[in-house]
């Protein structure tokens, strides 16, 4: 492995998606003065989700539902009462400004010929924003006119910290493995979700950053709700968006009342139940059935003017036209674990450290009782990874260019090196390959991790536990397998932190379905759980959520318990 020299900066952000490069530009926005750079194992600007293929951004009507009204709404239909209602009215009250902020950093936004930005209503009080899929590409270049520094190609391989908190990362070049240690007085985390690598356009949330912060000691909240799926078409894989409401059976039986009292705002857990209800008992295949419209007059993506991601469309497009000779679906698992423990200036338990987007979605408390976005909210994703870049910018940037950086001992970074190294150095061993496969066996059939049961919950984390034995003879031929053993890795502690907080949470709640427990249980479970790394042992806690503070208390309205 060749050494660079130790480089030095006043904010360091991991991962170059929207996320991280909202941050980026907040912070510089804010003060000028600060040395901000952005280390991305991608390209800046072309990696996250934001450029795949969703490009939608959640807008609210303040004359039509105001932002109490709103943190009250999804408190009641989404969140199941788990999510901060302060931080959520928040949120919505900052709507307006994230569009001009979005526009003002060379986002093309779609706008009527009044000037007026192009709005599509979707549900209860909720309308969306088409964005094309060159949105970060534009605000890479914002960023760089603003002086912020970009390392392409570059994997965050570790954090340092000392005992008083953060100091900077070990990262290494993915093209030569050229080794570099960044000096930081803050680290940004905004490197995405775990997402187990099974959903094409969900694959680049590989949960490294919840394995860095792990490591560091920071602390992880609402592990358990890393668990969502969507509805795909069983060839083709594309995802059909509210196709929930048009289930049917191979008897013909319209299944979607069987679940839904009323249209809702996104895919419940509840449809993915259905679906196995239906499997188990021999009425499959569940097919869909638009009453005799086709599937591009259901589509809004008709209505989108998408120019730079036309192309990418219509190919996928026409292969789902080749392979879908008919439409019958199945849920595809994706997860979107975002745990990491943040406040609301997305400040981590380790000082200096921050956690933003889909890395802390969950972690923030935002989402309430669901993964992250779509969350049953969409168009949140790409706004809730803006809002929490624009959130952490001042505690970040603060004092950031006056302060002294706290060096980083050689042992540390020796230590780090050899860490790093030791899978190019074992002649035989187990893959990355291997290892995933393991997890993704655990996690990806939705009768063990979205319709849960302890014995079932068993038998996965048995599966985890095999995938953990392995990981101390992992071996890698070149850097980027060498990435693939941290990734990994970054597996392996997801599934162990979504089994271990599943079992100790005994409810039924909005996302989180136990067959063992079915029913919503507001006495004792308005709790979230909190995962503590002890010596590498998960160590789970409970912190009581707040409702008494808040407007909606689900302890006043409801006493009994009900069926989630």
């Amino acid at each position: 492995m060749n050494t660079s020299d130790c480089i030095k900066c006043d904010v360091l952000v991991c991962g170059g998606g929207v996320g991280g490069l909202a941050a980026a530009i907040s912070i510089k926005e804010l003060a000028p003065e600060t040395d901000v750079l952005v280390v991305e194992k991608n390209f800046s600007g072309w990696s996250g989700k934001a450029n795949r293929g969703g490009g939608v951004l959640q807008y609210f009507d303040y004359d039509k539902i105001k932002p109490e009204e709103f943190a009250a709404f999804h408190a009641h239909e989404i969140g199941a009462y788990l999510g901060d209602q302060e931080l959520m009215t928040t949120y919505v009250a900052m709507n307006h400004q994230m569009m001009d902020k979005l526009s003002s950093w060379g986002v093309n936004m779609p706008r009527n010929d009044d000037g007026a930005y192009r709005v599509m209503p979707t549900g209860p009080f909720t309308c969306i924003i088409c964005v094309d899929l060159d949105i970060t590409l534009n605000m890479r270049r914002h960023a760089k006119k603003l002086g912020v520094r970009f390392m392409d190609k570059t994997v965050m391989a570790e954090l340092f910290r000392d005992e008083h908190g953060i100091t900077g990362a070990g990262v290494y070049s993915v093209l030569d493995g050229t080794y570099t240690t960044v000096s930081a007085k803050r680290v940004v985390l905004a490197t995405g979700s775990q997402d187990y690598r099974v959903g094409p356009m969900w694959s680049c949330g590989r949960g490294d950053g919840i394995l860095a912060a792990w490591k560091a000691g920071a602390e992880m909240r609402n592990p358990e709700f890393g668990n969502f799926a969507q509805l795909v078409l069983v060839r083709s894989h594309d995802e059909i968006v509210f196709g929930e409401n048009y289930m049917y059976n191979a008897k013909g039986e319209f299944l979607t009342p069987h679940f839904f009292d009323h249209r809702e705002t996104d895919i419940s857990s509840k449809a993915i139940r259905e679906w196995l209800i239906q499997m188990e008992a021999g009425d499959g295949p569940v097919h869909l059935d638009f009453g005799g419209k086709s599937r591009d007059e259901m589509s809004l993506e008709r209505q989108w003017y998408r120019p730079y991601g036309q192309r990418f469309r219509e190919l996928i497009n026409e292969n789902a036209a080749r392979v879908d000779t008919d439409l019958e679906v199945a849920p595809m698992f994706i997860g979107e674990q975002s745990c990491i423990k943040v406040d609301h200036d997305m400040q981590t338990t380790v000082p200096g450290l921050f956690a933003i987007g889909d890395c802390s979605y969950c972690g923030s408390n935002l989402a309430g009782a669901v993964p992250a976005p779509p969350g049953r909210n969409r168009g949140s994703g790409i706004l809730n990874a803006v809002f929490a870049g624009i959130m952490c910018s001042r505690a970040a940037s603060q004092d950031a260019a006056a302060q002294t950086a706290r060096p980083i001992p050689d042992a540390d970074v020796a230590a780090c090196q050899s860490r790093l190294v030791a899978p190019l150095h074992r002649a035989d061993g187990a893959t990355a390959t291997e290892v995933i496969d393991l997890v993704q066996h655990a996690m990806a059939p939705v009768e063990l991790s979205v319709v849960m049961q302890a014995d079932r919950m068993d038998r996965a984390m048995a599966l985890v536990d095999q995938a953990a034995e392995l990981l101390p003879s992992l071996i890698a031929r070149d850097w980027h397998e060498l990435m693939n053993c941290h990734e990994a890795e970054a597996m392996v502690l997801s599934a162990k932190l979504h089994y271990t907080a599943s079992k100790m949470r005994k409810e039924s709640r909005g996302w989180f379905l136990r067959e063992d427990y079915p029913k919503m249980d507001n006495e004792n479970w308005l709790k979230w759980i909190v995962a503590k790394n002890d010596d590498g042992r998960i160590a789970l806690s409970t912190e009581d959520v707040p409702v008494e503070k808040w407007p909606v208390d689900p302890r006043k309205a409801q006493r009994q318990p009900k069926e989630a």
